[in-house]
């Protein structure tokens, strides 16, 4: 449960850094790619330093379609609309976005996967759902910057895009595994490779020749290493927990993402935190607990 709690507090800082980076230095494209390529560096150099005699002939293995499917849903597509979507969203209300993913999780699972859900999860589920309400009206947040109200608009449209594709990303995930037997590692560091060249090839096919004077602030590369490692540590977790649990769970743990960015905005922005958002975040573990328990009788 640890685990879990804390891959959502990396996935929320994304979610931060990714609006930090973004809102200064407009190349949505060249972020998602650079930002994943330098993530699966991360992962394979220690993993092929370490690997050396066998990683050669593990590598075959990942040349299916499944990894295919799971590496562009959810390392190109989701990445470039996460990219962006959050130049034009405030971050607090952008983690927020992320209460669809469960939702989102179980419509796939029931209508393509032909997975039931038990009442106790139904129970949680809404009780999750509704926690997040106060959190959502709480008038202590508010936007970073300003943008025109169109502009908004289509930033959480793409935003809620990404989560869909995010959400479906990680039931491929689970489904490639049921083909190939390797290391999580391998399999994320790969698929981010692979995810960030097709991010890459669109920067070039946008931008040109203009893509080598991108003006950027002074910080940018040092955020841009950081926006990677944190994103490695993240779904490279994100992967290993869904050998444990279901797609379903990790995913209905993202409604710890509002109650993340609600601590992110009150610790880097300084805003405060409401008594009503305290007890929205009680009620919220309360669902989560719920769904938790269920989610142990079937293991």
């Amino acid at each position: 449960m640890l685990a879990v709690a804390f891959l959502y507090l990396c996935f929320t800082g994304t979610v931060f850094l990714g609006s930090l980076i973004l809102t200064q230095n407009h190349y949505p494209f060249f972020v998602a790619g650079a930002r994943f390529f330098i993530a699966g560096i991360v992962l394979l150099v220690p993993y092929i330093s370490k690997h050396k005699s066998s990683v050669w002939n593990q590598l075959p293995q990942l040349m299916c379609v499944p990894f295919f499917k799971y590496s562009f849903c959810l390392y190109t597509l989701s990445a470039i609309g996460f990219s962006w979507g959050i130049q034009y969203v405030d971050p607090v209300k952008a983690s927020f976005s992320f209460v669809l993913s469960p939702f989102i999780t179980a419509l796939l699972l029931y209508f393509f996967y032909g997975e039931k859900m038990t009442m106790k999860k139904k129970y949680g589920l809404m009780i999750g759902f509704f926690a997040i309400i106060p959190i959502l009206l709480d008038s202590n947040h508010g936007k970073v910057v300003d943008v025109p109200f169109h502009l908004s608009m289509m930033g959480y449209f793409a935003f809620s895009c990404a989560v869909l594709s995010f959400a479906y990303g990680w039931i491929l995930n689970k489904e490639l595994y049921n083909t190939v037997h390797l290391s999580s590692t391998l399999v994320t560091g790969s698929g981010f490779i692979f995810g960030s060249s097709i991010s890459f090839i669109y920067f070039f096919i946008t931008h040109g020749n203009s893509m080598f004077d991108m003006r950027v602030t002074d910080d940018f590369w040092w955020l841009l290493l950081l926006f990677a490692i944190l994103t490695a540590v993240s779904y490279n977790l994100y992967s290993s927990l869904l050998k444990r649990y279901s797609p379903t769970f990790i995913s209905f743990a993202s409604f710890l993402e509002p109650a993340f960015g609600l601590l992110y905005a009150s610790i880097f922005l300084g805003q405060s935190i409401s008594l009503l958002a305290l007890i929205a975040l009680v009620t919220l573990c309360f669902g989560l607990y719920i769904f938790y328990q269920e989610e142990l009788r079937f293991q």
